[in-house]
């Protein structure tokens, strides 16, 4: 066991998103499947946790569409004040050229909306997290 009775292999997973039912829907079933969450409806928000809980969260899920901002805006906070790189984004806009362009430029995974929770989300978790292990 870890801190505060946390079993050691649970992982934190920052989710960004706007929309308060997929928020709620994603953190149900993240939580679900054995992490914890932390959710944040704004840029603003997002920084919050990190100044907060930033070195506890394992990875950040980013709406690329989070109301009048920018999910890639919120991923260059995370990079330059927090040197935090691990984060994907979802989306249900990657196929606007402008938003296809900048994911392929980052390089970084990203998940279209609607979610396949466990055909896609939960099946890349997994493999990140064993990843990160090794």
């Amino acid at each position: 066991m870890g801190r505060k009775g946390v079993a050691i292999n649970k992982r934190t997973i920052l989710v960004v998103d706007d929309d308060a039912l997929v928020l709620s829907m994603i953190s149900d079933f993240l939580t679900g499947s054995g992490y914890e969450v932390i959710t944040a409806t704004d840029l603003r928000g997002g920084v919050q946790a990190f100044q907060s809980r930033g070195k506890d969260i394992d990875l950040a899920m980013i709406d690329l569409k989070i109301g009048p901002e920018s999910g890639f805006s919120l991923a260059d906070v995370l990079e330059e004040r927090f040197h935090f790189y691990d984060y994907v984004f979802l989306t249900a806009f990657f196929w606007e050229e402008k938003t296809l362009e900048e994911l392929l430029r980052r390089g970084k995974p990203y998940f279209e909306k609607p979610l396949k929770f466990e055909k896609e989300v939960l099946l890349f978790l997994e493999e990140h997290f064993r990843d990160l292990k090794s």
